[in-house]
């Protein structure tokens, strides 16, 4: 979008914005702008072209969690037609750019809790991942990541490792799964107010897909020993008792199957919409792939070998 789009869009709730500035462009194609009226107030107008999509899980949701006492965003203003919500304005603390190591446990811990609180809530209508959804999600490793992105074709241990992925993760308890519970969709509001952001694609889903997301995130290198001190605290808070020992293996299969879907998705958004924000992060997203899955299963080889190097190149070469 243009900035004089976004401020006519604007203009159609009132808010009269003088200045706007984009903000983040999502995967998904969702666009952010900052808006900024006459009085220094601000707000967060976000754009998702009608043709693709809608917003209506994110006012859905958005309601569900506050009906939860669970700090989600809040909606001004919405327009189908246009394809525009405008959202309250949460600032900049995301926990990508606060994190630190003076506040790593404290901020993981609050991430942990609220994600129980999620977990645990009543969510009218929400919709359930399907097995053939979740195989989907991973076969884009092999047919875009592999096939179209890196020129190379995938071994039969990567359909090995998604064949046991998915048994694994149909053993996980199924909760309310935000599906992208990481640093950068939690803000600290305040400085003792976590809330959450981004949960329009949220259904229930296996339960280690977001202790993935919080514990083994794309922008920090995964630590299996670090990974099990914060499980061992998730595993305090969870109402339904599971040893640490069965919470970290639900993490481990989530990693697999976010991880495997991820390297597809990032790499079918390059190839397709020409999009390469997220280029840099997929060798970290690779990396941590391979630390999650167990030393035994012969993908690790493979990808370790064959894939990681020529991953490596071709965004070099890019």
């Amino acid at each position: 979008m243009k900035e004089e789009e976004v401020i006519n869009l604007s203009n159609k709730f009132n808010f009269n914005p003088v200045e706007v500035f984009p903000l983040k462009l999502e995967a998904s194609g969702r666009e952010y702008w900052r808006i900024i009226n006459e009085s220094k107030e601000t707000a967060v107008l976000c754009y998702l072209d009608p043709k693709i999509g809608d917003h209506s899980n994110f006012i859905n949701i958005s309601n569900e969690l506050k009906k939860n006492n669970i700090r989600g965003v809040e909606i001004f203003y919405h327009n189908k037609e246009d394809g525009v919500t405008i959202q309250e304005d949460l600032g900049d603390k995301d926990l990508i750019s606060i994190f630190n190591d003076n506040n790593k446990k404290e901020l993981l811990e609050m991430s942990l809790e609220l994600l129980v609180d999620i977990q645990e809530s009543e969510i009218a209508n929400l919709e359930e991942f399907s097995k053939k959804d979740l195989i989907n999600q991973m076969s884009l490793f092999n047919e875009v990541f592999c096939q179209k992105f890196l020129d190379i074709k995938s071994d039969d241990s990567i359909n090995d490792l998604i064949e046991i992925t998915i048994d694994k993760l149909y053993e996980h308890p199924w909760v309310n799964c935000h599906f992208d519970f990481e640093r950068r969709n939690l803000v600290l509001k305040d400085s003792n107010q976590l809330i959450v952001i981004d949960y329009q694609d949220m259904k229930r889903g296996p339960i280690g897909i977001d202790l993935a997301g919080i514990l083994a995130d794309h922008y920090f290198e995964a630590d299996i020993s670090n990974i099990k001190r914060f499980i061992n605290f998730y595993s305090t808070k969870i109402n339904s008792k599971y040893s640490d020992d069965e919470c970290f293996e639900f993490t481990r299969w989530g990693c697999i199957q976010r991880n495997l879907r991820i390297l597809g998705t990032l790499s079918n958004l390059f190839l397709v919409k020409n999009r390469s924000f997220r280029l840099k992060d997929m060798p970290l997203i690779l990396k941590n792939l391979i630390t999650m899955i167990p030393n035994e299963h012969s993908s690790k080889i493979f990808l370790e070998k064959n894939i990681e190097p020529l991953l490596l190149e071709t965004i070099e070469q890019l």
